[in-house]
């Protein structure tokens, strides 16, 4: 129920009533915010904590709290019916005294219980009939027969639900009839109430603890559809939410600390790079003429501002960005695409980009185009939420656009430790959503069991965040004050290759039709090494190479062992099927300066790759033919370095 009442949040107004409804569901939120009201419109960060701040049963709890729940549904829904069959009580009030006649079991864990659970809904109603409800809805049905109707209702209610016989005895007969209502009419009721509660369960995946808390005579058939959530599914439903809520506080933060409009820019800059990896980007929007033109708010290279895209051009990501107010892919030698979308790539220097709308605080919607970005990438909730805080921390500010200038490398570069500064805040920031996603993983992991399969992927999730933990952490690291040597550790380089491409086949290598063989040499043995640091070459090869291969092809990693000069080492190779570099290309292929990506390999990550290898003692070549690419990694069996050496890990496989 939380899952999805968060869920329903995340959408904003247009769930509104699904949120009133899913809410109203619970006892314990549904008086929280009946004696606290709380506006969905603009008091949503309230919601949300409170939402998040609600006790979960799990494990044996989870099955006295669908007992609970059960009856707290029941009693509700019979309530209500009775008040509108009999027309002698409010049916709203019904429902909420009916929720709350056992408010007290939910209460046992309250810091300060009340005397009595009554004692809460007296603030809801001035004439006190409410609490009266609650507090007598157990007493015999002859003590009320000059009660208050509200309480009367929800005490017959209450016998209907938790007596099996109750609608054969006497005292329920006398009491139904005091409405004007006959036993017939009455197990009909009671029979709705009971289809409701069950399908209610199903939803908020109950169904399992609920089957035992049900008298035999009175269970229905349950419906096990793959619609309704298991319990178990709920669980990962609230880690995956409260992961991301996570994300998105940390997000608020980090945009709240602009400004003005240009440092907000700057805010999203670093955002991208540290959470996206993603170095290039620009950002359009409509001129005068009704065009999209380069603006000054993210600096880019000087030729983009020649271009001005029509808002009509249907084979341009940008308008259709625009027009669609949803992410727009453009990945270059696509045939149908507009070739300015190419011309814009090619001034970026990447090789596929992602436009997404953003609205400006001068009251422009803009597009922005972040390249090298992964297919895929406008769907995820990071992406989505990155933007939207972006978008809201623009809203008042007053826009200040820079004066026109003069080219974009005449421009002075910003300062180093200003660019550290800001990025050492983001980082701060986004530690705190790592860190409970690494919690969850722990969580998820005991709650899966045993199975080897999904403990090792789970591993690997887990072994990933770290990783980008210490990347991100690295950033900030000051050049002049380096910090110690990294531990080395014997690592398992057949490991490695297996692991990278087990974590990459379902996000890069089957959506781009590549196919993938490994040969791994048993002999290879553990290196002395950062493991971090062969992954990220590795991988930073295989995205190269599926660039590379634009209609698919074939990808092979090979280890095996070699002497070279007398020495000892183990050879690594990534070998594509792409078309292949030219000459020129191949000539400067690790140097920054000369970047063609899309048909080569080329690019900034080689460079990195190659200085990577090399901290690592060992050697990256590259060799290339019409027929493919293939990149040779040279390490040493043994590594000169003043480096500890730690000897507790061997790979994650």
């Amino acid at each position: 129920m939380v899952a999805e009442a968060l869920e329903q949040l995340m959408r904003g107004d247009v769930a509104q009533a699904e949120f009133t409804a899913c809410v109203r569901c619970d006892p314990v939120l549904a008086l929280r915010l009946q004696l606290q009201p709380v506006d969905f419109g603009t008091q949503q960060d309230l919601l949300r904590a409170l939402l998040l701040a609600a006790p979960v049963a799990s494990g044996a709890a989870q099955v006295a709290h669908a007992a609970r729940w059960r009856q707290s549904l029941g009693v509700a829904h019979l309530a209500q019916a009775l008040a509108l069959r009999a027309g002698v009580a409010d049916a709203e009030a019904a429902w909420i005294a009916g929720l709350a006649h056992n408010l007290a079991d939910y209460l046992d864990t309250a810091p300060t219980p009340p005397a009595h659970a009554a004692d809460w809904l007296i603030e809801l109603d001035s004439d006190g009939w409410l609490a009266d409800a609650v507090r007598y809805h157990a007493e015999p049905l002859v003590r009320g027969r000059a009660a208050h109707p509200l309480v009367r209702i929800v005490q017959l209610s209450y016998q209907l639900v938790t007596r099996a016989d109750a609608v054969d005895s006497v005292d329920v007969r006398a009491a139904l009839a005091a409405l004007q209502l006959g036993a017939g009419e009455a197990a009909q009721l009671l029979g709705d109430s009971l289809e409701q509660t069950r399908q209610l369960a199903q939803r908020f995946g109950l169904v399992d603890a609920l089957a035992h808390t049900i008298p035999p005579g009175l269970q229905p058939a349950v419906d096990r559809s793959p619609l309704g959530p298991t319990s178990g599914g709920g669980f990962e439903r609230l880690a995956r939410l409260y992961a991301a809520q996570a994300v998105q506080s940390a997000l608020h933060s980090h945009f709240r600390q602009a400004s003005g409009a240009g440092q907000v820019f700057t805010l999203l800059q670093d955002a991208l790079r540290a959470l996206f990896g993603i170095e290039r980007a620009c950002l359009f929007a409509p001129a005068g003429d009704g065009t999209l033109q380069m603006t000054q708010l993210i600096p880019a290279a000087a030729g983009l501002s020649a271009l001005a895209i029509p808002p009509d051009d249907a084979l341009s990501a940008l308008p259709r960005a625009l027009a669609r107010n949803a992410p727009q892919q453009f990945k270059r030698f696509d045939p149908d695409a507009a070739l300015v979308d190419g011309q814009i790539a090619r001034l970026l220097d990447v090789s596929r980009f992602i436009c997404q709308s953003l609205a400006l605080s001068d009251g422009r919607t803009g597009v922005l185009v972040a390249g090298d970005a992964l297919p895929g990438l406008g769907a995820l909730p990071l992406w989505r939420f990155t933007l939207a805080e972006c978008a809201e921390a623009l809203m008042p500010l007053p826009l200040a656009m820079p004066a026109p200038a003069a080219p974009i490398q005449a421009a002075p570069a910003p300062s180093d430790d200003i660019s550290r500064d800001r990025v050492r805040r983001a980082i701060h920031e986004v530690a705190n959503p790592l860190t409970i996603m690494r919690n969850y993983v722990n969580l998820l992991s005991d709650r899966l069991g045993a199975d080897s399969a999904v403990q090792r992927d789970l591993g690997i999730i887990s072994d990933e965040i770290e990783r980008v933990a210490r990347i991100v952490r690295g950033i900030t690291a000051v050049e002049e004050n380096a910090p110690p040597a990294a531990a080395l550790e014997l690592v398992s380089v057949n490991s490695v290759v297996s692991e990278l491409v087990r974590m990459s086949l379902g996000t890069l290598f089957a959506p781009n039709k590549v196919n993938v063989q490994i040969d791994l040499n048993p002999d290879v043995p553990p290196l002395p090494l950062q493991k971090d640091l062969l992954k990220q070459v590795l991988f930073n090869l295989a995205k190269n190479a599926v660039e590379a291969m634009h209609a698919g092809g074939h990808l092979k990693f090979t280890t095996r062992l070699v002497d070279v000069d007398g020495l000892r080492q183990v050879e690594i190779e990534v070998a594509d099927t792409g078309p292949g570099l030219p000459a020129a290309v191949t000539s400067h292929l690790f140097e920054p300066v000369v970047s063609e990506k899309g048909g080569d390999h080329a690019g900034l990550g080689l460079t990195i790759s190659r200085s990577l290898v090399e901290r690592m003692s060992g050697h990256l070549n590259c060799t290339s033919t019409p027929q493919g690419t293939h990149f040779l990694i040279r390490l040493p069996t043994l590594q000169n370095s003043e480096a500890p050496l730690t000897t507790t890990r061997y790979g994650s496989m």
